[in-house]
């Protein structure tokens, strides 16, 4: 690597500690806050705060602190540099302004990978315990009731469809039951219908209120209650479905194939899936914009650095985020949601770079 090139990351890594430390702090600010409180009104340990303020940190440094560092580190030190006159000389020396810009956008490359490591293997595991850790603790077990379910299962030598239009994991019941049993030459031998089942311990499920409906004869009987055994328990049937942010970009694919095989919609998964992108890639983009406002006059150092930063990211993120709800309500296609602001950030970016050549 060239000495030059050496030289303009030293100044950017530098700068880029700092900027890390620094808005780590203040977005973990008001997370320190509610625990406070939380310790106060609640009866909630030090240890259990502690384990949510450090469960906290990957999802706020993959989501804020890293593109917040890298914009704040090359505006500062593309403002040293042009103080000094050190890119004036680069110039005059035949070097051209995107060739400076060069290796910090390679370094801002490599921050987004980073950042995509983080919210791929770190962010969505530590992101899922401390919800459920806030729930089950905090607020107590919150239920989490599933919505049309459909499984399959073994029951009594048959092979058997199970449908169900709500289905509550916790307290083993279900409404609106509907099963299909099958012989083994796949011809539909039963249908089960029943208002409500609940389960017992032992694998069994009451079935409540239903009709049994025999195919091939056409006769049916009505019941008020029957028994079925399975070997699944209510949780093995319907695990709680977790938020979209807290999955991976693989489990995401395969959530939303899932969801389009079962004619469900899937726009919030989508959605989160372009921005599970989208974001960390924020930080390449922010190393490009910041390399034309770090060049512009100025005298006041970080004070300035610092307040550009501000200005350009509180803009990202509130494009960013009426476009995620845009996206998310169905207005706009989720490609669009989660990339625009990037894309309007890199054409300005472009922009002034080419204005500054």
């Amino acid at each position: 690597m060239p000495l030059i090139d050496r030289y303009i990351l030293r100044q950017v890594g530098e700068t880029f500690l700092l900027g890390l430390g620094l808005f780590t702090a203040i977005v973990l600010l008001p997370h320190v806050f509610f625990l406070a409180r939380l310790a106060s009104e609640t009866q909630v340990g030090l240890r259990t705060n502690l384990q949510l303020l450090v469960l906290r940190v990957p999802f706020l440094v993959g989501t804020y602190s890293l593109p917040f560092a890298t914009l704040f580190a090359v505006l500062l030190a593309f403002g040293r540099l042009s103080d000094r006159n050190e890119v004036t000389a680069l110039r005059t020396s035949g070097w051209s302004l995107a060739r400076v810009a060069a290796p910090v956008v390679a370094a801002g490359v490599a921050v987004t990978l980073i950042n995509l490591s983080i919210n791929e293997f770190v962010a969505p595991s530590t992101e899922s315990r401390y919800r459920s850790t806030i729930t089950d603790v905090v607020r107590g077990p919150s239920r989490q009731i599933q919505q049309n379910v459909l499984f399959r299962e073994r029951v009594d030598d048959l092979d058997s469809v199970f449908y169900t239009r709500q289905l509550d994991p916790q307290s083993g019941t279900m409404t609106g039951v509907v099963i299909n049993q099958f012989r083994d030459d796949q011809a539909l031998l039963r249908v089960i219908e029943a208002r409500a089942g609940r389960y017992e311990e032992g694998g069994w499920w009451v079935l409540q209120g239903g009709t049994i409906y025999l195919v091939r004869t056409g006769v049916q009987s009505t019941f008020d209650e029957i028994r079925v055994r399975m070997k699944r328990a209510p949780k093995q049937i319907a695990p709680p479905r977790r938020d979209p942010y807290e999955m991976t970009i693989r489990e995401l694919r395969q959530q939303i194939a899932a969801l389009h095989a079962a004619g469900e919609g899937a726009v919030r998964h989508m959605v989160a899936l372009h921005s599970k992108m989208a974001l960390p890639t924020s930080s390449m983009i922010f190393a490009l914009l910041a390399v034309p406002l770090g060049l512009r006059p100025h005298r006041s150092g970080r004070s300035i650095g610092f307040g550009l930063t501000v200005v350009v990211l509180l803009c990202y993120y509130v494009m960013i985020s009426i476009t995620l709800t845009l996206g998310e309500s169905g207005r706009i296609a989720a490609f669009w949601a989660a990339w625009t602001p990037n894309l309007l950030v890199a054409a300005t970016g472009s922009y002034l770079l080419w204005r500054s050549r």
